[in-house]
């Protein structure tokens, strides 16, 4: 008799895979388990909600604790050959452990022990259920990225959903640097070309505009969110919760303050010291920038998480009569734009020259003679615009001949004058939509997530939050439409082994 396949889910406050798990179990014949990495209130719902049939939960931070033992360096050691994962790679590339944390300096011991007590949580987990599936979204931080390659290394299929660029659509992978293409793949030059023309509606831009929009926060909500913040007692998650530690009332709303001066200071200086119309008849490389504590970089680039460096990486290497433009990301202002001494130093490179974020990013894409980029939506811009690119961090896109990983930097004078005399295929914008056509779906993160803290937030912003399964059977019956095409495309990979329910 086929045993009953297991499915382990990661759930976070993002709720998407706990509204995917409600929708699946009306569907296959599964046993749910769930690790929940959520702050304290919120646990109570999970601790006690019904709507969701799981045969066990486990709650991350529940197995991590506070401890003066020194770490098991044996222990991570046999971990790190056994799986194949570099763990400081993955722990200096966390916002929370290094350089990001603006409320606490984790020590190399505190780190190293929150490694082993997560390490050994996800192999006793994994031992005891043996999971078939192992449910995610793209992974934010450490301990998510740490499971999913765990997972990997075990054979354990991974289904995680990744965001594309392309319009509004998603795609289930189990190697979001790649979407599990075949690199060594050689794209078809006789592809037939198909239209790619789609409406404003589901336009990428568009939506990423909608949601910069959202964001702009009324004062009446953050004064509801920080009065709330102010009457809430949360002694036991800043000393439970290792991504709180640090935290008190006084410093949360100081950094507050400060940010919000910080982020009109750094603006002004931008705008003050940045060209606002820059020149398009001279022949210029364009980078577009990353925003920081993003997993673009953290996690698909975490060697080249220093843009600053990356930028003058590429002046060194630039051809002498050509010009770097470099732009900051409209949204970074969301995290109170770079420090005034970040953009002095990109401004004194002698030739670079930084562009105002307001400047259209459209307008410089199509006029440079070749995008470098980190990683992110610029290279499939390139693509779509029919310019060569260069990308540093791992990406699916470098299946394409037009677009150039670097693989050493000092090979990379020699790689910008091959990528700038390589004659682009205009077709191959849609020869790379071809490769993923039969696994898209349409997805709005942007959207989900808005309406997520509009439906649960205090103010649209406090998330640590009680709500009851009367909130929850809301949010999921009002937003049911939107999850059809995520629920159908795991449906579509999962029905191929699991029973479906009759």
């Amino acid at each position: 008799m086929k045993k009953k396949p297991r499915i382990l889910f990661w759930i976070y406050g993002f709720f998407l895979h706990y509204c995917l798990a409600y929708h699946l179990q009306s569907h296959l014949d599964a046993d749910f388990f769930a690790i929940i990495d959520i702050n304290s209130k919120p646990k109570i719902f999970f601790q006690t909600q019904n709507l969701v049939k799981f045969q066990k939960l486990w709650f991350l931070h529940d197995q991590i604790k506070k401890t003066k033992a020194d770490p098991d360096m044996d222990y991570l050691s046999q971990f790190e050959r056994k799986y194949g994962i570099d763990l400081w790679k993955l722990a200096l590339n966390e916002r929370i452990f290094y350089e990001h944390n603006r409320f606490y300096k984790f020590s190399r011991r505190e780190i190293l022990t929150i490694l082993e007590q997560e390490t050994k949580f996800f192999e006793g987990v994994l031992d005891e259920i043996n999971p078939d599936y192992f449910l995610t979204y793209e992974p934010m931080f450490h301990q998510q990225k740490l499971l999913l390659e765990v997972c990997k290394a075990r054979g354990i299929k991974v289904l995680s959903i990744s965001g594309t660029g392309i319009e509004n659509n998603h795609i289930i992978t189990e190697n979001g640097a790649t979407f599990d293409l075949d690199q060594s793949h050689n794209v078809d030059k006789k592809l037939t070309r198909e239209g790619t023309n789609s409406s404003t509606k589901h336009d990428y831009d568009a939506l990423f505009q909608d949601n910069l929009k959202y964001h702009n926060i009324k004062i009446s909500n953050k004064l509801r969110a920080l009065m709330d913040y102010l009457s809430d007692s949360d002694a036991d998650l800043v000393n439970s919760n290792f991504m709180y530690y640090g935290r008190s009332k006084f410093k949360v709303v100081k950094d507050a303050l400060l940010l919000e001066i910080r982020r009109k200071q750094n603006y002004k200086f931008l705008q003050k010291h940045s060209v606002s119309s820059p020149s398009l008849k001279i022949p210029f490389v364009y980078f577009p920038m990353n925003i920081n504590m993003e997993m673009n970089l953290l996690h698909y680039a975490p060697y080249y998480t220093n843009q600053i460096e990356v930028i003058r990486h590429i002046a060194k290497s630039l051809p002498v009569d050509y010009v770097l433009y470099v732009k900051e990301h409209i949204a970074a202002g969301l995290r109170g734009w770079n420090s005034i001494n970040y953009y002095k130093q990109i401004i004194e490179i002698p030739n670079v020259v930084l562009i105002s974020p307001n400047f259209d990013n459209n307008t410089l894409l199509q006029n440079a003679k070749l995008i470098m980029t980190v990683r992110g939506t610029a290279s499939l811009k390139a693509l779509k615009y029919g310019k060569p690119a260069i990308v540093f961090g791992d990406q699916p896109i470098q299946i394409m001949p037009s677009v150039f990983k670097v693989g050493s930097l000092s090979a990379l004078p020699e790689l910008i004058k091959k990528a700038l005399e390589y004659k682009t295929d205009p077709a191959d914008y849609d020869k790379y939509k071809n490769l993923l056509s039969d696994r898209l779906f349409q997805f709005n993160t942007f959207e989900f997530e808005n309406k997520r803290d509009a439906g649960f937030f205090s103010g649209g912003i406090y998330s640590n939050v009680l709500f009851s399964e009367k909130n929850m059977t809301e949010f999921i019956d009002k937003n049911e439409g939107m999850l059809s095409g995520l629920l159908n495309a795991h449906l579509k990979i999962l029905s191929g082994d699991i029973t479906p329910l009759k």
